[in-house]
């Protein structure tokens, strides 16, 4: 059995980066500790982000722990091939669904806890870092997944064209790239439309926002997120040398992307 908090001080002090900027995994680490806690069957407390606006949304970390792709990961999933790269991988629940598909899968996320987790659930390749600075060595990969709305960890216009040609970097010739992520602008809420009205008077994409995650008493730092428009994936992608070859949205702004490499 995987001793949990020996393997979350394995990850703590390893150097990672926030939001394309270095720093050290910090102790405290309230996503982490959330999905270890849930893993650990302590089920009782919320998962809970804030914007910077003061807006907030909360779930429960059992979203982190589904044992199927959720239906529109699925559909990007259909005829994936490995080795797989999940990038931003949390409790893992895409790496060991991978892995009983028989393909080689490994999973990156910035948060220790996160890491330990999917390692003590069965992982079999997990690492600590951020996407834009880790050296996976002579790995190529078919498929790259960003799902959990995960592309948003680029941050802003610039950082997310930086993400993909990172991911570039180290994908197969044609290789795959599947994401999922929200159209904001397919909302009638006033608060979520002044903070749309902000971003534009400040000449940003509207779907850039500054947030932190919050679980018990612990508060992660303040991190930049972008939810891209689909016209902004698809302006994005092809700068860092990608193409979009299908894109399915819905009627509430969810949508899911399917990229090819051709950089």
């Amino acid at each position: 059995m995987t001793d949990i908090s020996a393997e979350l001080r394995k990850e703590k002090g390893r150097p990672i980066a926030v939001a394309g900027r270095a720093v050290q995994c910090a102790p405290m680490d309230a996503f982490g500790t959330a999905l270890l806690d849930y893993h650990a069957g302590e089920r009782d407390h919320l998962v809970r982000i804030e914007r910077d606006d003061g807006f907030w949304d909360e779930h429960s970390p059992d979203m982190y722990f589904a044992r199927e792709p959720f239906p529109d990961e699925a559909a990007g999933l259909a005829g994936a091939k490995g080795p797989l790269l999940d990038i931003g991988c949390g409790a893992g629940r895409h790496l060991l669904w991978a892995q009983t598909q028989g393909m080689v899968a490994t999973g990156i996320d910035v948060s220790p806890g996160a890491v330990a987790c999917a390692k003590a659930r069965g992982c079999l390749e997990v690492i600590a870092g951020d996407m834009a600075i880790v050296d996976l060595g002579e790995r190529r990969f078919a498929t790259a997944t960003l799902f959990g709305n995960n592309i948003g960890i680029g941050g802003t216009w610039d950082g997310t064209g930086d993400l993909l040609r990172a991911i570039g970097r180290v994908m197969q010739p044609e290789g795959r790239l599947i994401l999922t992520s929200l159209n904001v602008t397919r909302t009638d809420s006033p608060q979520h439309l002044a903070y749309h009205a902000q971003n534009r008077a400040a000449g940003a994409p509207l779907g850039e926002l500054t947030m932190r995650i919050h679980y018990k008493a612990s508060v992660d730092p303040w991190i930049k997120w972008f939810h891209p428009q689909p016209e902004e994936l698809r302006a994005i992608a092809q700068e860092a040398g990608w193409h979009v070859a299908d894109l399915v949205e819905h009627p509430n702004g969810f949508y899911w992307a399917g990229l090819r490499w051709s950089g």
